[in-house]
């Protein structure tokens, strides 16, 4: 995927940004998660051990692909990869995010922190979300990883929704020239339905599966396709997770 010039600078710029301010804004989210709303993640030295495994597998770029059950997923899983060290020496691997423009447009401090954290707004309208997309591409051809629920919104029954995903992730996947996703499964002991946060001193479960996406098809067939393996292996995932906590 190629951006002109114009395109490409603001990225680099917030790049530049997110890095010289990566080792507070870590120390403040962990410290909220950690001693203030008494998080913690189970067998987090094993999770940070396999996605470190993983990253050295996948130098060129990769896309996350996480079920989507509270506001602060994203945060959740950017604590479990990776410590602090580890994200400044490969920076590359703290993911980007695109969140919903409309979630945050209201708060300046959101604004910011979305920024710091490399996130790029997606808005509703659709020539800009396509313009957000096609950054998220060019990201991914240039080695950096760009975290997207395929769900596209929370799921309102607690589970992954197999019926109303987006295919936007297929075609983001397809225009990276990436053979493989990495899909993420993630759950709060607590967690029964979608919420905006989870429950204070909640417990996740957090496993991770990398798939390759095979599709014979063209066009939005594709984007279809893809995004309905996402959605499999993550169904199957969590399918694993109840087997295991019953």
């Amino acid at each position: 995927m190629k951006l002109s010039r114009q395109q490409r600078w603001p990225l680099f710029v917030q790049k530049i940004v997110a890095y010289l301010c990566m080792p507070l804004l870590y120390f403040l989210v962990v410290l909220w998660m950690k001693y203030i709303k008494n998080y913690r993640i189970h067998d987090l030295r094993s999770v940070r051990r396999r996605f470190k495994q993983i990253s050295q597998q996948n130098p060129s770029g990769l896309l996350i692909c996480p079920n989507h059950l509270t506001y602060i997923d994203s945060l959740l899983l950017a604590w479990a990869f990776s410590s602090m060290g580890s994200y400044l020496i490969r920076f590359r691997t703290f993911c980007w995010n695109l969140p919903n423009a409309r979630n945050v447009q209201e708060s300046v401090l959101y604004r910011v922190i979305c920024y710091l954290g490399k996130c790029i707004l997606i808005d509703e309208d659709p020539e800009k979300a396509k313009q957000t997309m096609n950054k998220a591409a060019y990201l991914l051809d240039h080695g950096h990883y760009v975290m997207v629920f395929p769900e596209g919104r929370r799921s309102q029954s607690g589970r992954v929704d197999s019926e109303n995903y987006i295919y936007g992730v297929g075609k983001l996947h397809m225009d990276s020239h990436l053979n493989q996703v990495l899909c993420v499964y993630l759950r709060g002991d607590k967690q029964q339905t979608a919420t905006k946060m989870p429950a204070r001193g909640d417990r996740f479960y957090i496993r991770m599966k990398l798939q390759t996406i095979d599709s014979e098809q063209q066009g939005r067939r594709a984007m279809r396709a893809a995004a309905g393996q996402m959605i499999s292996t993550l169904e199957q995932m969590e399918a694993d997770y109840f087997k295991q906590h019953k």
